[in-house]
């Protein structure tokens, strides 16, 4: 018999049967009911020591904190797996709704800064896990808000392209909160001028004008004070001729990284304009030098990392078979495909992975979202990772 003052009341499922008592177990008045490393047997024998068990009070302390800790984890554990396995492209189009209710309601939202930073963190996280999925819900991904979703996409490609550059998290933080708030201050002019066919009038070109120096003006408002966001905003449409606004810029007078965050709105832009081109057709005007003079130096990094053809763009290989590209390839011109349906047949049970490399399903040509007549949700397995 032992003094009964230092110890507690064992907590219900502190015992299990069939495992051994991880303290011994007294009754109230002290009596040794169960030593510890002894097996409780059965069920009964169990809810008799929970009925009545006490343990010495820093054993018990102890062997629950050790449970608690196991628990977390062992949840953190699982949370690990579950972002690892996630599905880029599902991923992908929450942050496409989550930035239009973000930038269309721009500094009527609480904490504008800090919903831009979470979207900023969630693009550099996924560019880490999934970069082929991020590319590829660039041009697969439907949206209602061409506004914000020009933003996404271009951050998008630009987390990738950072990962290319090797820059870190820090440095990549104010790019990409650039690119999400570019647009912040015409966002719901952008939508406007997607919808109607007159060029713009007065107000319209005005509003864009002035555009860059207001969005930055609000990002300071809401909380904003990285000095190089600020900057990237309000140089994003400045050319290196000197020709662009608000301030008429030219050369080594616009950041680097403004002309960059410029090249790829510029190919983004042409693929979801509304008379939409096809991805791969984009690149190889840009690689001719046919959508304007950027630095060579960013084009061969963007045509380099997209590939000749894109993940999420649709192709024709030698087959006849109409495909969609999965995953860059170790040559531009050599992607992995998954066939979706022969061109002139309805659309496979499941996509069918091909090897471009091999002659009989070289990639011929790229062909349209139309062609391949698919949703986009058949495709979304393709890019999940277990």
């Amino acid at each position: 018999m032992t003094d009964s003052s230092a110890k507690v009341k064992l907590p219900r499922n502190f015992l299990r049967a069939g495992q051994q008592a991880p303290v011994d177990v007294y009754a109230k008045n002290g009596v040794l009911l169960l030593k510890r490393g002894l097996y409780v047997l059965t069920e009964e024998q169990r809810d008799r020591l929970a009925q009545l068990g006490h343990g010495e009070s820093d054993e018990v302390a102890a062997k629950l904190e050790r449970e608690r800790l196991e628990r977390a984890a062992q949840r953190e554990k699982e949370a690990e797996q579950q972002r690892n396995s996630a599905n880029p492209l599902q991923e992908m189009a929450f942050l496409l709704r989550r930035a239009e209710g973000v930038l269309q309601h721009g500094l009527a939202v609480r904490d504008l800064a800090g919903s831009l930073l979470g979207m900023a963190e969630g693009l550099l996280a996924l560019s880490r896990r999934h970069p082929d999925g991020v590319l590829a819900s660039v041009f697969l991904l439907p949206f209602q808000c061409i506004g914000s979703a020009q933003s996404v996409h271009v951050a998008a490609v630009l987390a990738v392209l950072g990962r290319r550059l090797g820059l870190s998290d820090a440095e990549l933080r104010p790019m990409l909160g650039a690119a999400l708030s570019m647009n912040l201050a015409v966002t719901g002019l952008l939508n406007q001028l997607a919808a109607q066919s007159a060029p713009m009038d007065l107000a319209q070109q005005e509003a864009m004008f002035a555009h860059p120096a207001l969005g930055s003006a609000m990002l300071r408002e809401a909380g904003v004070d990285d000095e190089y966001w600020h900057l990237l905003v309000q140089q994003q449409h400045e050319q290196q001729d000197g020709s662009g606004y608000p301030q008429g810029l030219a050369g080594d007078e616009i950041e680097t990284d403004a002309l960059l965050l410029q090249m790829v709105d510029l190919v983004c832009g042409c693929v979801h304009n509304p008379q939409p081109q096809l991805p791969a057709l984009v690149l190889g005007s840009l690689f001719r030098g046919e959508l304007g003079g950027f630095p060579p130096q960013h084009v061969s990094l963007l045509v380099k990392e997209m590939g000749v053809y894109p993940p999420g763009s649709f192709v024709r290989l030698a087959s006849n078979e109409v495909a969609v590209v999965t995953h860059r390839g170790d040559k531009a011109n050599t992607p992995k495909v998954a066939a979706l349906r022969k061109l002139d047949g309805p659309p496979y049970a499941d996509p069918l992975l091909r090897d471009s490399r091999q002659p009989a399903y070289h990639v011929m040509e790229p062909v349209s979202a139309a062609v391949a007549a698919v949703k986009p949700a058949y495709l979304y397995k393709l890019w999940y990772k277990p």
